[in-house]
């Protein structure tokens, strides 16, 4: 009798002992070394190599405003042509000059030119000491306003923009993605502690109920349906750590060092939930947040900086529907006597003009035609964006809202199941109930806590893709 009571007993302790650990198990303390969302975060923005290749888009983009600033590059050239036959010099012609383009489409010129020879002809032939000149050439009509140089200057400097703007959406696409893996990481080492912890209570209860039926207490049939929980604890344990490593795995594939060397996130880190990702998001932010959104996403900025260089065409090509001229103007002088300082310029000089003009305009009008077409269609794919950002927005915020309460309303189940499992345990221990039952009950309550970590963790990605669509960088505040 004695050493019966001092089985019981030790079935008592180890039953009282499992429904302390359960307990304590949504309030479990992780003294392994914590990886924070926002240091791993940080970390991929700064680190994470297409993070550093979406600079190279704002790089790329600079390198073209160069190429293109260099059409206003002063350009240096000269020519020189000699023949020489039978003893006899047919010609030598030398003209040196340089040219300066202008942001007014006039380019300025300057030069020395030397063309002597016995069959030089008479409009080319210089003073043996050559001539010097200053000289123009202004479009008079079309160009005036503009030109393809500004044009393309100005769609460079716009290309600095939507560069940007496309930094940022890749940016942001490279943080919602490590994101959602670092709150899938979260619910599968939650669930790794649930099933550890479920494999150690049901190896305690086993182990109690064999040393039972040993000495007749309990009928043998109750150690193997011990047994049996025991094997599937072990089964979904087995499973749990594949799934949590397998995880911290895809996790790390956005994990790197500032000189680009991938970093492992070991075994023994744990994930955290800081206070400042359970802030609440109160109805009125939503307005607030589309507001910005209209302001600031990525995708709208291009699609509004794509409007802008089509407005660009457009003016260059409401241009090429007038006249050419083009007005050339030498001012020349002597070398060996200027008289660019006491002659008028009507005196030396040399004038010119080009004109033309296409008479259909098939050309141009259609080039204007193709490019209103662009600009409207432009316009509808703005609208249509605005209005899928703001339904995006929504719908996330929404999702948000119902896994809040869902949450909310899981932790009071978890409650209850805990309430449930213990008054099981304490039936047990006066003979009212079956080690079936606890069992069942101790399966819900573990059941419970994985789906709280699972609410948890889908509350955490659904508050990640509110950032993405918006357009938002997760890092930076809220407002």
């Amino acid at each position: 009798m004695q050493k019966t009571c001092g089985h019981l007993f030790h079935l008592k302790n180890l039953v009282t002992t499992a429904a302390l650990l359960l307990w304590s198990l949504s309030a479990f303390s992780q003294t392994e070394p914590v990886l924070s969302p926002v240091r791993f975060f940080e970390a991929v923005s700064q680190n994470h190599p297409f993070v550093k290749q979406a600079g190279l888009f704002l790089t790329a983009s600079e390198k073209e405003l160069l190429m293109t600033r260099g059409q206003y590059d002063p350009k240096l050239m000269a020519t020189f042509n000699r023949k020489s036959f039978d003893g006899k010099e047919y010609y030598n012609m030398f003209n040196p000059e340089i040219k300066i383009p202008t942001w007014p489409g006039v380019d300025v010129k300057a030069g020395y030119e030397r063309n002597v020879g016995s069959f030089i002809n008479g409009e080319d032939n210089t003073p043996a000491s050559g001539l010097q000149y200053l000289g123009v050439n202004v479009p008079l009509v079309q160009g005036l306003m503009t030109d393809a140089r500004r044009t393309a200057l100005n769609q460079a400097k716009i290309g600095i923009q939507m560069a940007d703007a496309e930094k940022q959406k890749q940016v942001n696409k490279v943080l919602y993605s490590a994101a959602k893996e670092y709150w899938e990481w979260y619910f599968q080492y939650q669930q790794l502690l649930n099933a550890e912890l479920a494999f150690r209570l049901a190896s305690d209860r086993f182990q109690a109920v064999k040393s039972r039926a040993l000495v007749g207490e309990l009928a043998s049939i109750d150690s193997v349906e011990s047994l049996i929980f025991l094997q599937d604890r072990e089964i979904f344990l087995n499973q749990s750590r594949i799934d949590e490593l397998n995880s911290r795995l895809q996790l790390s594939t956005y994990y790197w060092s500032s000189d680009e060397k991938p970093l492992a996130i070991e075994n023994g880190i744990s994930p955290e939930v800081p206070s400042a990702f359970m802030s609440a998001f109160p109805d009125s932010s939503v307005n607030t947040i589309i507001e910005t959104a209209v302001v600031q996403h990525p995708e709208l900025l291009k699609v509004t900086l794509k409007s802008n260089l089509l407005q660009l065409d457009r003016k260059l090509s409401s241009e090429m529907l007038k006249p050419q001229l083009n007005v050339q103007y030498s001012w020349l002088s002597r070398v060996d006597k200027s008289v660019w300082f006491n002659s008028a310029p009507d005196r030396n000089y040399k004038l010119g003009f080009d004109l033309s003009f296409p008479v259909f305009l098939r050309k141009e009008r259609g080039k204007l035609g193709l490019v209103k077409t662009k600009l409207l269609q432009n316009s509808l794919d703005q609208i249509q964006l605005q209005r899928d950002i703001e339904v995006d927005i929504r719908t996330s915020y929404n999702e948000l809202k119902n896994l809040k309460k869902q949450m909310e309303m899981q932790v009071k189940m978890v409650e209850n199941y805990k309430r449930l499992r213990d008054a099981e345990v304490r039936k047990f221990e006066i003979g009212e109930s079956t080690l079936f039952l606890i069992n069942s009950r101790e399966a819900k309550l573990i059941e419970a806590q994985i789906k709280q970590a699972s609410f948890m963790s889908k509350y955490q990605k659904e508050r990640a893709a509110i950032f993405y669509a918006a357009g938002r960088n997760p890092l930076l505040p809220l407002f």
